[in-house]
């Protein structure tokens, strides 16, 4: 399966970074232009039915599938050694890859990845549905008109964007398979118990998510992003790869 991407190449360590839900590589193309990490190599792609990646006929694809999309990627660039950064679904997949190739990884940068319930805001109603009524309800419609407006602009950007650079399909098959993740895992201890470095970030308007202060007394990283939401490296990306780069510089 043909995988678009970009890479800016660097002379120091590589940064791997996966998209969320109606996302795409686009999403970082902020982090190019960051003074601070000029020397970093920057690598994103589109997930399969994201972006210019096109989805499997057959459909039914799951973030299981996305974490050995990425590995294959990741092998067929021979790289190695590198740091992957994950925003929602992508800091998901990236979670569940940590946890089966985490010898590859030098560090994890987490941007409001699924690690509870209470994170599926988006997904649940969607996998609630079935996928005909997911189509027949305009669903994706809907949620253009209710976040045209939102305050932070990535929330705005997310919005405009939603179902022009990707297929229903993979929306909807990638929400069941995220809310399953979810409700059935303890993905918080997993997140905690990785044995790399690790990065989580939120954006301001979320700082009422429950799970916080345990993150905040384990080992891991925990940094707000002011003036932001869910999108953080969009909303405020000058805060946000300030966060970063500082992780980076600390456990690099």
């Amino acid at each position: 399966m043909p995988v678009s991407y970009f890479i800016r190449p660097g002379t120091g360590a590589t940064l791997v970074c996966l998209h969320g839900l109606g996302g795409s590589k686009q999403d970082f193309l902020g982090a190019v232009s960051q003074q601070t990490l000029l020397d970093y190599t920057l690598v994103a792609f589109d997930f399969p039915g994201c972006g210019a990646t096109p989805y499997p006929a057959d459909g039914a694809w799951r973030i299981d599938d996305l974490v050995e999309i990425t590995d294959r990627f990741i092998s067929a660039l021979n790289i190695s050694g590198f740091v992957i950064i994950g925003h929602s679904m992508g800091g998901l997949t990236a979670l569940l890859y940590a946890r089966k190739y985490g010898s590859k990884l030098k560090g994890f940068v987490d941007i409001e990845g699924n690690l509870a319930p209470e994170d599926c805001f988006l997904t649940r109603d969607i996998a609630r549905l079935s996928f005909a009524d997911f189509l027949a309800t305009g669903y994706l419609q809907d949620l253009k008109l209710r976040f045209a407006g939102a305050l932070h602009k990535g929330t705005g950007i997310w919005a405009e964007d939603l179902g022009k650079q990707g297929a229903a399909r993979a929306v909807y098959d990638y929400a069941v398979s995220i809310v399953n993740w979810s409700d059935n895992e303890d993905l918080l201890a997993g997140f905690i118990g990785l044995p790399i470095p690790k990065l989580f970030v939120y954006g301001s308007a979320n700082s009422h998510l429950s799970y916080l202060p345990r993150l905040r007394v384990s080992d891991a990283s925990v940094v707000e992003v002011p003036e932001s939401g869910h999108w953080p490296h969009q909303d405020n990306p000058a805060s946000f790869y300030s966060a970063v780069s500082d992780f980076l510089q600390r456990y690099q």
